[in-house]
């Protein structure tokens, strides 16, 4: 056998070779594409999760769990809950007893401090609820504590004073380490302050809050007390959270939610949800792709993509 006849055989065999391959991972694409196994790190998001009576307020957590305050029948006592849901649906009780209305939440060291009427509870994510702040803990009678937020150094408790009937005399709470309660702004400080709801830490200096009565959007900085107006026309104000450069804020009275560019002087406030039967207070996933929307009078809790 020449030397050409074995060139010739060698790629021959060669190029039987790589055909043999080229098949077998064409079947294999074809046979992995067809599979109907989920990917298990693939999570299923539901457009939102029912039967949470009157939830009012989510705060998510870093590892993706959203808690939420559900206040049950409006000014029943004793039948307000705390639940863990995940935006595939899937809803946890986390405490049932020892909660009358509960709604506005943060976690922080891993325990749930939420408003509940005129007190302030503490919730261990296995379930114990104390009293954190009783009504005498502050320097005058709370008539209808609302939202909460923190920054590193304090927190912040908003009263919506006499919401139920557009009476105004709300103001916003500071308690410091010690736990001692004092009056951040009332009408005092600005006569637009009627019933402060929402409030957000997102600027450092600053809590920024909006108005249930007014529909005003405001922040005072922090160490003069100076209460400034940013915006107004936010309906009955409720949630309020910021992600980025965007102020996301939800109309409980008209069922919207607004976005708005902060970076931008100027900027107006676009709606990116309508319709809702009482949209309260938001929060954003920790990747910033959802909306977490509690839908108080729908009884349910809407995921909004905002991508």
């Amino acid at each position: 056998m020449n030397v050409r006849s074995v060139h010739n055989m060698f790629y021959t065999r060669l190029i039987s070779f790589f055909k043999t391959i080229f098949t077998l991972m064409l079947l294999t694409t074809v046979f992995v594409g067809c599979s109907n196994k989920t990917d298990p790190k693939q999570v299923a998001v539901v457009k939102s999760i029912e039967g949470i009576i009157m939830p009012e307020s989510a705060a998510v957590m870093d590892d993706g769990r959203i808690i939420v305050s559900e206040i049950g029948e409006f000014g029943k006592d004793g039948d307000g809950k705390i639940l863990q849901i995940s935006i595939d649906g899937e809803k946890k009780v986390i405490a049932e007893s020892g909660l009358d209305d509960p709604k506005g939440l943060i976690v922080k060291e891993n325990f749930i401090y939420v408003t509940d009427n005129d007190e302030i509870k503490k919730i261990g994510m296995s379930g114990e609820v104390e009293t954190w702040l009783s009504v005498d803990d502050f320097p005058r009678k709370p008539q209808f504590l609302n939202d909460i937020a923190s920054d590193s150094n304090f927190i912040y408790i908003s009263d919506s004073g006499d919401l139920l009937n557009g009476k105004g005399g709300g103001a916003i709470f500071k308690v410091d380490s010690k736990k001692q309660v004092s009056v951040l702004v009332d009408e005092t400080n600005d006569v637009n302050i009627r019933s402060p709801n929402g409030l957000s830490t997102h600027q450092d200096g600053y809590l920024t809050f909006n108005d249930f009565e007014n529909g005003f959007l405001s922040r005072v900085k922090l160490d003069d007390l100076k209460v400034e107006k940013l915006g107004e026309g936010y309906g009955g104000a409720d949630g309020l959270v910021s992600k980025g450069d965007n102020l996301y804020l939800s109309d409980w009275k008209n069922g919207k939610v607004f976005k708005l560019d902060t970076s931008k002087d100027g900027s107006k406030p676009i709606v990116i949800k309508k319709d809702m039967e009482g949209s309260a207070d938001i929060d954003i996933t920790a990747d910033g792709k959802y909306l977490i929307i509690p839908e108080m009078k729908a009884n349910r809790v809407v995921i909004h993509p905002l991508n």
